[in-house]
């Protein structure tokens, strides 16, 4: 941090000054900052920029700070504070509400490393935080195509499916894109008839023999929701002998890829090795569970099988039915996935199952939905209140 600061202390250890300390205030930062900065030595605490200069009247020991600034009249009066407490050689971060191109500027100006708007995102953090911090690898961007998002439910009946319908629907809603649901459960698949449509045999024949798969291929196998959302899927029979290969996963998720902005895909789980490409091409992967002991012990199964074939950031656990009677209370869960959710949508009611029954979209039917899956949706795209122009283009928003 360039600023006037009083001379360091002599320096310590290796072991310590690689610590990563952020103070934010709201859950949804902290989660982006976890998955962002993940593999670092972090430390996250509730607070703002004063907690963070309390912090260092005694601890000097760290590589770089991360701190809110979110609601103080005068930021430079308090960054001024700062710089008298925080050594000089200590990368400072800040997260803030301003979206103004001029306040970007000033704090650059003065030596600030970064500074990101609410509501920050993993990917957010990813692109444009974690290279100043600590370096390494930016977000593992996919090749060039359409934005991948895998729905896994960690239980049968947890509601994945139906998520999966709802989420293509308002990111389509959001961010006015191409969207396509890709349902990958061939046989017993509910996508179509909650949607109250009726596939055909174009999604198998294109995964088993990717060459009979062309561009016609989108015209015959996928149906139109709406004029932004497309559904491809199938209705095999529970008889039928599927040779589903790797390949044809590829090629299918590529054409898709070419022609929608955003694909998701409701995986069946477990998931066999054909299917890898899906996971391993999603930028974030839901595992969805419900408050039962079975999801628990299943939601960390599939937590560790996309991990190890995509990475740990890619991972989002979502708990769906929270507070569901009859559910486990959220400390026990919470204790048994080893941190709180990244994601949590409450029982809605009723409404849910009518939805499904009345075979529509259940953002039609429940009022409530759409502000529960408002923060998944800013997660995959981005999208919160929108900056100005020309800010937006610098941050790469």
């Amino acid at each position: 941090m360039n600023m006037a600061m009083v001379n360091p202390p002599e320096a310590p250890s290796a072991v310590t000054r690689d610590r990563v300390i952020c103070f934010v205030n709201d859950e949804e930062s902290a989660a982006a900052l976890r998955k962002g900065l993940d593999g670092s030595n972090l430390t996250i605490r509730r607070g703002t920029i004063r907690n963070a200069m309390k912090m260092l009247e005694t601890d000097t020991d760290l590589f770089a700070l991360v701190a809110d600034i979110s609601g103080y009249d005068d930021p430079f009066t308090e960054l001024e504070r700062l710089a008298s407490v925080c050594p000089p050689d200590v990368r400072v971060a800040l997260i803030g509400d301003s979206r103004e191109i001029t306040f970007y500027r000033e704090l650059i100006e003065i030596g600030i490393t970064e500074y990101l708007p609410r509501p920050l995102t993993r990917d957010l953090v990813l692109d444009l935080l974690r290279p100043k911090l600590i370096g390494g690898v930016k977000s593992a961007q996919p090749d060039r195509g359409g934005h991948v998002v895998s729905i896994c439910g960690a239980q049968g009946g947890a509601g994945a499916t139906s998520i999966a319908i709802n989420l293509a629907l308002q990111l389509a809603e959001t961010t006015k894109a191409k969207v396509a649901l890709l349902d990958l459960h061939l046989q017993n698949g509910e996508t179509a008839v909650m949607l109250g449509v009726r596939p055909g045999p174009g999604l198998r024949i294109a995964l088993e023999n990717p060459m009979r798969a062309d561009t016609l291929f989108l015209e015959r196998a996928a149906i139109e929701i709406n004029d932004r959302v497309s559904l491809i899927a199938a209705d095999e029979e529970l008889d039928a002998q599927l040779d589903i290969t790797e390949a044809g996963v590829r090629h299918v998720l590529g054409l898709l890829r070419q022609r929608f902005n955003y694909v998701v895909v409701d995986v069946p789980v477990p998931f066999p090795p054909s299917l890898y490409p899906v996971i391993s091409l999603s930028r974030q992967v839901l595992v969805l569970l419900e408050a039962e002991v079975t999801g628990l012990r299943n939601a960390h199964a599939l937590r560790n099988a996309v991990t190890n074939i995509a990475g740990k950031d890619r991972v989002f656990t979502l708990l769906n039915r929270a507070d569901r009677a009859g559910g486990l209370p959220r400390q026990t869960i919470f204790k048994a996935l080893g941190a709180e959710p990244d994601m949590v949508i409450p029982d809605l009611g009723k409404g849910m199952t009518q939805a499904v029954n009345l075979g529509i979209p259940a953002l039609k039917h429940v009022s409530k939905l759409r502000r529960h899956l408002t923060p998944i949706v800013r997660e995959i795209t981005g999208v919160g209140i929108k900056p100005k122009g020309r800010l937006r283009r610098l941050l790469g928003l």
